[in-house]
């Protein structure tokens, strides 16, 4: 679960009276403040940039765009217009950037064509096939809703993106009537027509492998926990 983002926004000023950022630890367990701390890393002078509350983006072809951070309202409590933005990837092959939306509680991902800036949003961050022409989408929040998937696979579309597959939440469930909760689900390697996954059960030592495999007929999850692990794991 996420922390929530008026937390970390208090912190900041805190912080910057002391002329220190918030300590690892505390910043990794708030997501907002975790991916702000890693932004700096993705930022290039040409394509983005952070003035403060605004994080700018600059498409190739589009108008500049603009993300700026509501602090004030997150101080205020006020649920509705609280929000922050973070740059969490930028993607050459993929001519995308990738924008995470923090709200009070939860949040949303935006993919944003870096020629033109168009907007694509998405249920969860993206990670790319290695020539950018496609990408994994594996939501998992409990806190908002994510739709009706735990995985998806997109494809770029001009400057856009279009679903090319996906797996409802209630088929993990069919497929693997042991599972306790839904598991969480991490890229491990994309060799062409083969994604490798590393599968874990929240709140367990439970952790598998497996793959989302390309064949004649489409994409086919092959994900469900050996048996031994699901006699044995321990919580």
């Amino acid at each position: 679960m996420r922390a929530p983002l008026a937390i970390f926004l208090l912190l900041l000023p805190l912080a910057a009276c002391a002329g220190k950022t918030p300590p690892l630890d505390a910043c990794a367990a708030n997501a907002m403040c975790a991916a702000r701390r890693a932004e700096p890393q993705l930022l290039v002078p040409e394509h983005s940039m952070r003035h403060g509350n605004d994080l700018v983006l600059l498409p190739l072809h589009g108008e500049k765009l603009i993300f700026t951070d509501n602090g004030k309202a997150c101080e205020d409590a006020d649920i509705e217009h609280c929000v922050g933005y973070a740059l969490v990837g930028f993607s050459i092959p993929a001519h995308a950037f990738v924008v995470e939306i923090f709200y009070y509680e939860g949040g949303d991902f935006l993919l944003l064509d870096s020629g033109s800036g168009r907007k694509t949003p998405l249920n969860g961050l993206p990670v790319f096939s290695p020539d950018g022409a496609e990408f994994l989408v594996a939501p998992y929040d409990d806190e908002t809703d994510s739709g009706p998937n735990n995985l998806e696979i997109w494809r770029r579309d001009g400057d856009g993106a279009v679903l090319e597959w996906a797996h409802p939440f209630k088929q993990a469930f069919a497929e693997d009537p042991s599972l306790e909760q839904l598991y969480q689900v991490a890229v491990s390697g994309w060799d062409g027509n083969r994604i490798r996954l590393v599968l874990t059960e929240p709140g367990t030592s439970r952790r598998w492998t497996g793959s989302i495999i390309r064949d004649a007929q489409g994409w086919h999850l092959f994900a469900k926990s050996p048996p031994d692990l699901r006699q044995s794991g321990p919580r």
